[in-house]
């Protein structure tokens, strides 16, 4: 079933045109991950489907009765409003479907015949509808989504017109996967997550019943939550089965069969026009007429573009200081009277490449700030490294100047640069022609980073500070950025939620969590299996140590149970279940047995408890090696049972 079809889609700005003859059908299931430059008609594209805008040519079809869901730039909220109040909005659909099946359900009771038929296939209709909503278990959803997305549950029952523009943001998305619309659109969903909420993010949105098109530069995301890419180029929408890794080399072959085709067409073409003029008015007259009324039926293939615009960031010469850069002891920062951490010991050494990750709001920007001189600390001390000189990169590009231009923001800087030096430093980071008169405050993200960095490469650094130097960047910016840092010779400490980032710049990852910093020698993915082994293996030992005492007081029972009534004779037969000894009479040996029976209770026990707990049952990973674990546990349970059956 088709939910939306786009044919010969056109939208321009004055003389721009952002698309162009653009064609897209989108079917039920897809899970599309659109791709493209900054300002190449992503965002636009989603605007026209959301109704926000409308076309300048072509058309856009969407299905009847079609739920449409999208995530509002600046969210209203009711005064009084809560976050919770406002998820749970989502759920009309969800209620109305309910109240309609147990109407349904009454009349069942009365109805007879045709009108009995009729109301049992509209009952199994809204059923169907009602597992597509995944609406039988919609009311724990909501505090499972809210958790998943990093909204702290301080703030589910707080006005929700008081959050700041990120909470503001992660409330209107939490809305919108509740509601389980036909048709999801996300832009740029991750902006405003943490690591934990990016990962639990895209394992919902594979398992949502939803169509979704993300637009995202997430390269991790789209190779883990979408089977299509869809690209924005030159104004058309090209579509790539399968994911992110996937596409970039689609793309390349497409290129090249298209290359070769397109040039083997035009050297026929080349040599029949030189038939053609050699031959007209000649002898072969005829011939030559022929030859030129056949050319003019060729439908001839237009030349392929491969686009290989991208900032040429050259890596800033990093001058050379001691084995040490840094040295940061006993550190602590403060926010409104709240601790953020304390006792931080922090070295960064000649060369090191560091990854700074936590959850939103534990400290990572602040020990970032503090670490680069743009923050003083609450406590502890921070020593510099011989000729140690720090490059800052803001994530919030708040050094710029808004009434100046790009132009005049390195003049600022760089005062000693030629006007030639300056036009040619700028085109490197893609500001060409009037672009480098533009006014700093009409710049997009992209366009601001791309400046920053542009700076930044001129300061020659000895090591680098970047706060979430990817963020407003496409993904031909942030080839480049890695090209670069892959090349520079300082060292590097970055705070980011781009795990292909970290994976491919860092050796190093710092974790920031419940006030306490932790450091892991390895990348992003190794820290993260790591963490996941050891939460495994505190399940493993908090059901252990819960199982304990409630299994020996169950086998101490079972003892007592066993033993003669004190109003029996000593002759008395012994209690039942002890008549017989079918295995070795050695008692070391049953209560060895017995021993580990307990143990095994015990951390069965834990196992099915932590199954009940928030952090485990909200990690669909975790919850599912809990699961594999109590499955092992329940077979050597039955064995050791059935052994101690048999000896007793």
């Amino acid at each position: 079933m088709s939910l939306l079809i786009a044919e010969n889609l056109q939208r321009h700005y004055g003389a721009q045109e952002v698309l162009v003859d653009a064609n897209l059908r989108i079917e039920l299931g897809d899970k599309l991950g659109v791709v493209g430059r900054n300002g190449g008609g992503k965002s636009t594209f989603l605007r026209l489907i959301e109704g926000l805008e409308q076309p300048d040519g072509g058309s856009l079809t969407l299905a009847r009765k079609l739920r449409l869901g999208h995530v509002p730039q600046r969210p209203h909220f009711k005064p009084g409003m809560s976050a919770r109040d406002y998820v749970e909005l989502g759920l009309a659909e969800v209620h109305e479907t309910a109240r309609e099946l147990d109407r349904l359900g009454e009349e069942m009771g009365s109805a007879e015949g045709d009108a009995l038929e009729r109301i049992l296939i509209r009952h199994g209709e809204l059923s169907e509808h009602m597992q597509f909503l995944d609406g039988w278990d919609a009311e724990r959803r909501v505090e499972t989504v809210l958790s998943g997305i990093g909204l702290p549950e301080e703030l589910w029952d707080r006005e929700a017109r008081n959050f700041s523009g990120g909470e503001a943001s992660r409330t209107a998305l939490a809305r919108e996967l509740i509601a389980t619309p036909d048709l999801l659109l996300l832009d740029e969903p991750t902006n405003h997550l943490d690591l934990p909420g990016i990962e639990w993010l895209e394992a919902y949105l594979a398992e949502l019943s939803s169509a979704v098109m993300i637009v995202s530069h997430d390269r991790r995301l789209l190779d883990r939550a979408v089977n299509t890419i869809v690209e924005v180029e030159f104004g058309r929408l090209t579509r790539y089965p399968g994911k992110y890794s996937a596409y970039v080399n689609l793309k390349a072959e497409r290129f090249e069969s298209e290359y070769r085709a397109w040039k083997k067409q035009s050297e026929v073409i080349r040599k029949e026009e030189s038939f053609i003029k050699k031959h007209m008015g000649s002898q072969r007259t005829a011939e030559a007429k022929g030859r030129q009324k056949k050319l003019g039926h060729i439908k001839r293939l237009v030349k392929p573009f491969f686009d290989v615009r991208r900032p040429v960031i050259k890596p800033p010469p990093a001058s050379r200081g001691g084995e040490m850069v840094l040295h940061a002891s006993n550190l602590s920062a403060e926010y409104d009277g709240r601790v953020i951490f304390s006792g931080v010991e922090f070295r960064v050494g000649r060369g090191e490449r560091i990854g700074i990750v936590g959850h939103n709001g534990t400290g990572k920007s602040t020990l970032l700030k503090i670490l680069a001189g743009r923050m003083q600390p609450s406590a502890g001390e921070l020593m510099l490294g011989h000729r140690a000189l720090c490059g800052y990169y803001d994530q919030d590009t708040s050094d710029l100047r808004e009434d100046g231009t790009p132009f005049l923001e390195i003049r600022r800087s760089h005062p000693q640069m030629s006007d030639g030096e300056i036009r040619s430093h700028l085109a490197m980071f893609l500001f060409r022609g009037n672009d480098i008169d533009s006014i700093i405050s009409s710049l997009s993200g992209g366009e601001r980073a791309r400046l920053v960095l542009s700076k930044l490469v001129l300061s020659q650094p000895s090591w680098l500070a970047l706060d979430e130097p990817t963020n407003h960047l496409d993904l031909a910016s942030r080839t480049a950025l890695e090209e670069m840092l892959g090349q520079y010779q300082g060292a590097l400490v970055t705070v980011s939620h781009d795990r292909e980032f970290l994976d491919g710049m860092c050796t190093v990852i710092i974790s920031v969590e419940n006030g306490t910093v932790t450091r892991f020698e390895g990348n992003y993915s190794e820290w993260r299996a790591a963490k996941d082994e050891a939460a495994s293996d505190l399940i493993a030992s908090k059901a252990a140590a819960q199982k304990a005492s409630a299994t020996t007081a169950k086998k101490q029972a079972v003892r007592e149970e066993s033993k003669p009534a004190k109003s029996q004779p000593r002759e008395n037969k012994p209690a039942k279940g002890k008549a017989k000894s079918k295995g070795p009479r050695n008692p070391f040996q049953l209560k060895k047995l017995e021993a580990s029976i307990i143990k095994l209770e015990e951390e069965r026990e834990a196992l099915q408890a932590s199954m009940a707990d928030e952090a485990v049952y909200k990690d669909a990973e975790l919850l599912r090696e809990t699961q594999y674990q109590l499955a092992e546990l329940e077979r050597d349970l039955d064995q050791k049972n059935a052994q101690w059956e048999s000896w007793s």
